[in-house]
């Protein structure tokens, strides 16, 4: 069936049948099908211990070596046949359409990554819709507050520090200090001073108190309702609402035991341990779970030990829960969630790396291995003279200079030679040094615009919107780049095939 399939394709479809396009699309989606599967495997979590299967990196090797193995194979069957030797093409874009099969067999052998990510993303979404996900992981967050919890800053005391700032302004301007830099610096460490409590309902708390805490933040959860989540808390011990918390620590302890997660926590010794109201500021901290817990009796005390960080004592209680594993797991459920399936940066390199694949390729079909050759050892001496040169002179800028003007000037060259219908020898290599860059022309002049206005920014110190909207705006570069080099490839490749009809003398 196979052989009757690539007999039909040479006797009406040659093009096809040369470049091995049916039989390569098969094996590439195959190897996209074969990854999605490893990428599907790869995503299973595991909520109750800390190691999820990683095969990616594995994969990612696998992966590579495969498709360095079938390109070779493919370019074997491949070079077998040259339709520019053997026969003129009928068509005048034909060329441009052999280099589009190229362009998509490389593509796809390239991207085999692709459909891993998405068959990982896809298994580690499939675990909770986004509505359960973003429930349990509010109640991972809030409870987070009466375990073990960062504290916020303090409040910054305005009247104090508007005094202090005026206060180094004027030492700096009576010039107390010979050096105006040492004056500037002292204003600045002196500007703020912060309060020694946190107000919040027009009632001061200690900076150690629960009120103060912090909640883990999880991607499925906007910056905007973590603090509404927060603000509900802090209004619960402020109000001593104890049947809200109760709910919150039995939310959380529900989970623990669903997913056989080790604790020797119960509601009432969290509560009792937790819980003091009204300052909150002398509760004990759940410590996280470490095996010897459950076996070593010196763990049985009022608490097991207390550490000092920073201002803050921390007095641990012997009670411990795998928090941290929790959050590990419902985090990478979140992340699923909220990730895009196809990053477009990821996307676009992939795309080059087959652009570029594809363009080696094509230029070795349409010149020859001598002058192919040629022009690849030329390429690197060039780069290597242009580095030294650009060493020497220690002008930042004048490498790209240097590469921008060659790619024009063989650019030039090959366009005299056809025109002028001559010399085709010599126009190989430059048709091999001119499909090769090309597609560099426009990032080379973006880049150096671009930092054309960084080192105004630098000079003048002042942020130049110039510079920040080339800098927002290089991916959307980068994409225009690639459309517009297959669109002057469609038109170069007519002239190509034109120039193949020049005299060798």
């Amino acid at each position: 069936m196979f052989k009757d399939i690539q007999k039909k394709l040479l006797l009406k479809y040659p093009l096809l049948w040369n470049t091995k396009f049916i039989p390569m699309i098969a094996i590439g989606l195959l190897l996209h099908l074969i990854f999605f599967g490893l990428g599907y495997l790869d995503g299973a979590i595991d909520f109750s211990n800390r190691n999820n299967l990683d095969i990616e990196v594995n994969c990612i090797l696998f992966g590579v070596l495969l498709v360095i193995i079938i390109i070779i194979l493919w370019l074997v069957n491949y070079f077998k046949n040259n339709s520019l030797k053997s026969f003129y093409s009928k068509s005048k874009y034909s060329l441009f359409y052999e280099w589009l099969q190229i362009f998509v067999v490389s593509a796809l052998l390239f991207t085999f990554y692709v459909p891993f990510h998405v068959g990982k993303q896809l298994h580690q979404k499939s675990y909770y819709s986004l509505e359960e996900t973003t429930n349990r992981c509010k109640t991972i967050a809030t409870a987070d507050m009466f375990i073990d919890g960062s504290f916020r800053e303090r409040e910054i005391d305005s009247l104090a520090s508007g005094l202090i700032d005026s206060l180094g302004n004027k030492l700096a301007t009576n010039q107390i200090y010979k050096n105006p830099e040492q004056a500037v610096e002292t204003a600045a460490s002196m500007a703020y001073v912060y309060k020694d409590h946190i107000t919040f309902n027009e009632k001061k708390y200690d900076q150690f108190s629960l009120v103060n805490r912090n909640m883990f933040e999880f991607t499925v959860i906007s910056r905007e309702q973590d603090s509404l989540n927060r603000i509900k808390v802090q209004n619960w011990l402020h109000q001593d609402n104890q049947a809200e918390v109760k709910n919150l620590m039995v939310n959380y302890l529900n989970l623990i035991r669903e997913h056989n997660l080790a604790t020797n926590l119960t509601l009432d010794k969290w509560f009792e341990i937790v819980y003091k109201a009204p300052k909150f500021d002398e509760f004990l901290y759940i410590q996280p779970y470490l095996k010897e817990y459950e076996t070593d009796e010196s763990y049985n005390n009022s608490y097991i030990y207390a550490t000092k960080v920073g201002n803050e004592e921390r007095k641990y209680s012997k009670y411990f829960v795998q928090q941290d594993v929790l959050k590990e797991k419902y985090d990478t459920v979140s992340e699923a969630h909220t990730d895009s399936f196809f990053n477009i940066e990821m996307i676009l390199g992939f795309l080059y790396g087959a652009f570029g694949l594809s363009i080696l390729l094509f230029s070795f079909r349409v010149t020859s291995g001598k002058s192919w050759l040629i022009a690849l050892v030329s390429t690197g001496i060039i780069n290597i003279i242009f580095g030294i040169f650009t060493a020497i002179s220690r002008a930042g800028n004048i490498f790209s200079y240097l590469i921008l003007v060659t790619i024009f000037s063989v650019i030039v060259y090959f366009f005299f030679i056809y025109y002028n219908k001559k010399n085709l020898q010599l126009s190989r290599i430059a048709l091999n040094l001119f499909l090769w860059s090309f597609i560099g022309i426009i990032p080379l002049i973006y880049f150096i615009i671009q930092e054309h206005y960084l080192r105004s920014e630098n000079r003048y110190n002042y942020t130049s919107p110039e510079y920040q909207w080339m800098k927002d705006y290089t991916l959307h570069m980068f994409s225009l780049n690639f459309i517009l080099a297959i669109l002057v490839l469609f038109f170069l490749s007519k002239i190509i095939r034109n120039w193949k009809g020049i005299s060798e003398n």
